[in-house]
């Protein structure tokens, strides 16, 4: 692995901002955060100020209007849901909004079975809610790129309003209305929302323009903020980049998540085992507000995280529809009942260490096979079938591929006559682009420059491996294959403290490539103490020591790095890139460096 010291900052710049310590600086610098303006929203984002208004997104006042007509006629509504946590969450969302505005969801809310039905509308679903007598369909997460669905819908008398965060083709869908920042006349000031995030912001609009009360659900003002623990969770397991608006809508998500009054969020972080703790004596309550969210910010005040979202909770509601159907995540997030509520995250958690077992195992089926690939010039991208893969996780495996041998990865899953793939890709590869490029030889494909899905006939296989591997072997150049670490900055020995983990901390919400966690490097320090621990022993764990500060010992864990190429023992001076956190065990809190990688010092 390559490591790379991203550019220093200006000594300009460093001095443009007294107030922070040249590291810190740098970490701004490093993510593109170069006025005061960009600096206060990053550290200081403020719910009523950073979130732009919903009716600049283009077809949100006509989509506004068209709810509030079928609430008024009582039309029957009916929402189509994704089936990964960001649809789920963004259905529920809707579901929540729309019931609470007296509207007729009769309808329901239907979320397609991942193996059966594949990803967006299909005509058996249409022809179903069209037998409902269902007037009005709002999709969530999906729709874009549904034209020939969509057509289908018009025919059969509906009509659909398409919410989604998608990249729409050259053709947009023939949709009553679409919203989606990604139109090309869409001037809504941030993109990168997730589609449960354009869900928020069409909740927004409907809870602005709603003046009355209906029935005995009283909708107070800011109460929409008791959705963002669905927002965030969905943001963060949909990868969009945590900045601007984003940054703001998992930051006060976190918050939320923590006291959510879901039965299921709470049942669910239970079997976990993620205690959410959330440190109400700092702030005012609020009402009928979230504790604390009118308050700014002053680091993290939960110990919920990113982590928590994107790698305890996300792939678990993920599991049900991998394993199983994603309607289990749904009633989990909806249900109301206890009882029902732990049965529930029970199964939950049953399918996702199944789904575990199956990635691991797939995994390691096509680490046997890809032999010479890996060194054919000609095939820079990894494109494998077979016919016994689960549809349910190639996604998952895909990705584990390609981070592991840094290149894009497509893996099928191949029936009697076509085949279904997911795609993950590297930085220097936009692979939905390139896909497109093959449009001619594919059925359906849709997704975003890192991650795709596609479908094919199995006698176009061959071609399809063929070209996309010509395409990639003209984009990308030998050094693009190979996995770079990006570090922040190199840091001296007496900078690695608290007071630097103490500003580190306010970085958080981490995620993405506009705002990843920071990463440090420190050179010649000394392997002062040295094991393995957990499962397996899997674990690196060292003591390190610098000669510079002979008396001051760090405590550093290196997960799943005790297989790793560098020999170490006591004594050996190395170099460490690492991220700086606070490990809390027993009651003790200690500073710890998060080894990233190592080397022998020169």
């Amino acid at each position: 692995m390559l490591w790379r010291l991203k550019p220093q900052a200006p000594e300009k710049f460093i001095k443009q901002f007294p107030e922070y310590s040249p590291e810190i600086s740098q970490l701004l610098f490093n993510r593109g955060l170069k006025t005061q303006a960009q600096i206060d929203e990053f550290f200081n984002p403020d719910y009523e100020q950073d979130l732009h208004d919903p009716f600049l997104m283009l077809g949100m006042e006509a989509a506004v209007r068209r709810i509030f007509r079928a609430i008024k006629k009582q039309e029957k509504i009916a929402i189509f849901g994704d089936y990964d946590c960001d649809g789920i969450c963004g259905a529920v969302i809707l579901k929540i909004v729309l019931e609470g505005l007296g509207a007729n969801l009769n309808g329901g809310v239907y979320i397609p079975d991942r193996i059966l039905e594949g990803y967006g509308l299909n005509d058996e679903a249409v022809k179903k809610l069209a037998q409902q007598k269902v007037n009005l369909i709002l999709t969530v997460d999906c729709g874009v790129s549904d034209i020939e669905e969509i057509a289908l819908v018009n025919s059969l008398g509906l009509e659909v309003i398409v919410v989604d965060h998608h990249r729409l083709g050259k053709k947009p869908p023939p949709a009553k209305v679409i919203i989606d920042p990604w139109q090309e006349k869409d001037k809504y000031p941030f993109k990168d929302l997730a589609g449960a995030g354009v869900a928020f912001k069409l909740a927004q609009a409907l809870l602005k323009s709603f003046k009355f009360q209906v029935s005995s659900f009283k909708l107070n003002d800011g109460w929409e903020k008791w959705l963002l623990d669905l927002v965030a969770l969905a943001t963060v397991a949909d990868l969009v980049p945590l900045v601007g608006e984003n940054r703001t809508l998992v930051r006060y998500g976190l918050i939320v998540l923590a006291q959510t009054k879901r039965v299921g969020l709470q049942e669910l972080m239970k079997i976990a085992r993620l205690n959410p703790v959330f440190e109400a004596e700092n702030f005012h309550p609020t009402g009928g507000h979230p504790k604390g969210e009118k308050t700014k910010n002053k680091g993290m005040i939960t110990n919920l995280n990113t982590y928590s979202l994107g790698f305890i909770l996300a792939p678990r509601l993920n599991a049900a529809g991998r394993m199983d159907h994603a309607s289990l995540a749904f009633e989990l997030l909806i249900t109301k009942e206890r009882s029902r509520a732990q049965a529930l995250a029970q199964k939950i958690n049953e399918h996702n260490q199944q789904r575990q077992k199956l990635t691991n195992d797939i995994v390691g089926q096509i680490e046997e096979r890809l032999g010479d690939v890996l060194n054919d010039k000609n095939q820079p991208v990894i494109v494998v079938k077979d016919k016994t893969w689960s549809p349910g996780v190639i996604g998952l495996v895909a990705g584990k591929i390609s981070d592991r041998h840094h290149r894009p990865t497509i893996i099928f899953k191949e029936d009697e006559k076509t085949s279904r793939g997911s795609a993950r890709s590297i930085p220097a590869f936009n692979i939905i682009e390139a896909i497109g490029q093959c449009a001619e030889i594919l059925g359906e494909f849709g997704g975003h420059p890192g991650a795709a899905g596609l479908s094919l006939a199995n006698e176009n296989y061959e071609i399809f491996r063929e070209k996309i591997n010509q395409i990639a072997k003209a984009k990308l150049k030998g050094e693009d294959l190979m996995p770079i670490l990006e570090i922040d900055l190199e840091l001296e020995p007496e900078k690695i403290g608290w007071e630097l983990l103490d500003e580190v901390v306010k970085f958080e919400p981490c995620g993405g490539q506009q705002n990843p966690h920071p990463i440090f490097l420190t050179k010649e320090l000394a392997v002062a103490g040295l094991r393995t621990v957990g499962n397996g022993s899997k674990h690196l764990k060292l003591e390190l020591k610098s000669d510079k500060l002979p008396q001051k010992i760090w405590r550093a864990i290196g997960f799943g790095l005790a297989g790793s190429n560098v020999d170490l023992k006591i004594g050996d001076k190395i170099d460490v890139v690492f991220e700086l956190l606070a490990d809390e065990w027993n009651g003790t809190r200690n500073l710890q460096l998060k080894i990233i990688d190592i080397r022998k010092s020169p």
